[in-house]
């Protein structure tokens, strides 16, 4: 990622992306109840690390992830 300016619209995308991102690590921690919060930790980066592959291997996940940052990308404020 590069250097850039942390703008208040930063922090809360920062912040939402950490909220769905324990709501994944609990979620791989149902798959295995017996993993310890540090396990289903490293488990979740562990799938982060293969969702390139998986993007990949699946054109129609690539279209939904398109169509939604033209989503995102629409509802921009304008500058003015």
């Amino acid at each position: 990622m590069t250097k850039s300016k942390i703008t208040s619209k930063v922090v809360r995308a920062r912040s939402l992306a950490l909220y769905e991102l324990e709501k994944v690590i609990d979620y791989i921690g149902t798959i295995d109840p017996e993993l310890e919060l540090d396990q289903a930790i490293v488990l979740t980066a562990y799938v982060l690390s293969d969702l390139p592959k998986l993007f990949q291997q699946n054109p129609q996940l690539i279209a939904r992830i398109q169509e939604k940052a033209t989503n995102i990308k629409l509802k921009r404020q304008p500058l003015n």
